[in-house]
C-alpha cells in the first residue's frame, strides 16, 4: 500500500509493540475489556480490541526478536507500531521530544531503511535514524559509537522490530519520545524523564491514533 493511500479505519488489525510494562499502562486502561493472550518469560500479548493487540516484548534486541518471531502472525496484520522512550545523540532533539524512525541500525547488521506509513495527518513529527544498541549507553565514548553510525536517537529494540516489517512487508511506525541524553547522565536523566516520557508518548498515540478508531 503506498504511503499516500494510508487511511485509519476500523478494519485495519493492528499490533502495538513495547518493551516496558510501565510504557503501556495508560494505553492499557482505556481498554476495560482487554484479555490476555499469552504471558511467558516476560513477554505478553493482550488483545486490547477485535483487531488491536498489545505486545510487550521484554528489554534488548534478542528479546524483542525473539517476542516478535514467537507471538506475532504476520498474516493477521495490516500495520505495527512500535513505541517507546529513547535517548537523544543530538542537541537537536531534546528531552520530551517525540520523533519517527526511518533508518535503522545495530551492530554488525545491515541497516534498514523504512518509509513510515502517513497516519498523522498535519502533525509534523521529526523522522530520524535509530540506533539499537545492545546495552545502555552510559558514557561518552559509547554515545560517540552511537552517533558514529548517523543515528539520532538510541534505543534496544526497534531494529528487530523493524526487520520483521521488512521480512514480512508490514507497515511500521516506530515511534518514541526521548527520555535522556544518552552518554555519561543518562542514569540520572532517565529516572528523571521517564515517567513524563513515556506518558506523553502514550497520550499522544491516543489521541491521534488509537481513539479515532474506538
Amino acid at each position: 500500500m503506498d504511503s499516500k493511500d494510508w487511511k485509519l479505519d476500523f478494519g485495519m488489525r493492528i499490533l502495538l509493540a513495547h518493551a516496558l510494562k510501565s510504557e503501556s499502562g495508560s494505553i492499557r486502561q482505556h481498554y476495560p475489556l482487554a484479555k490476555t493472550i499469552i504471558r511467558e518469560h516476560g513477554q505478553v500479548l493482550t488483545q486490547l480490541d477485535s483487531n488491536l493487540h498489545l505486545l510487550r516484548t521484554g528489554i534488548g534486541l534478542e528479546a524483542s526478536r525473539t517476542a516478535m518471531r514467537d507471538h506475532v502472525n504476520p498474516e493477521k496484520l495490516d500495520l505495527i507500531i512500535h513505541f517507546g522512550v529513547s535517548g537523544s545523540l543530538t542537541n537537536h532533539l531534546p528531552v520530551m521530544h517525540i520523533v519517527q524512525g526511518i533508518r535503522f541500525s545495530c551492530p554488525g547488521e545491515l541497516d534498514l531503511s523504512i518509509k513510515p506509513p502517513e497516519l498523522l495527518a498535519d502533525i509534523s513529527i521529526p523522522a530520524v535514524s535509530f540506533y539499537s544498541s545492545p546495552e545502555a549507553i552510559l558514557d561518552e565514548s559509547g554515545r560517540d559509537s552511537a552517533s558514529a553510525t548517523g543515528a539520532k536517537a538510541v534505543d534496544m529494540e526497534s531494529y528487530s522490530v523493524a526487520q520483521f516489517c521488512q521480512a514480512w512487508q508490514i507497515p511500521l511506525l516506530a515511534i518514541r519520545c526521548i527520555s535522556d541524553r544518552a552518554g555519561a547522565s543518562t542514569p540520572d536523566d532517565f529516572r528523571k524523564n521517564y515517567s513524563r516520557a513515556s506518558e506523553v508518548l502514550q497520550k499522544f498515540l491516543l489521541k491521534n491514533i488509537l481513539n479515532p478508531l474506538r
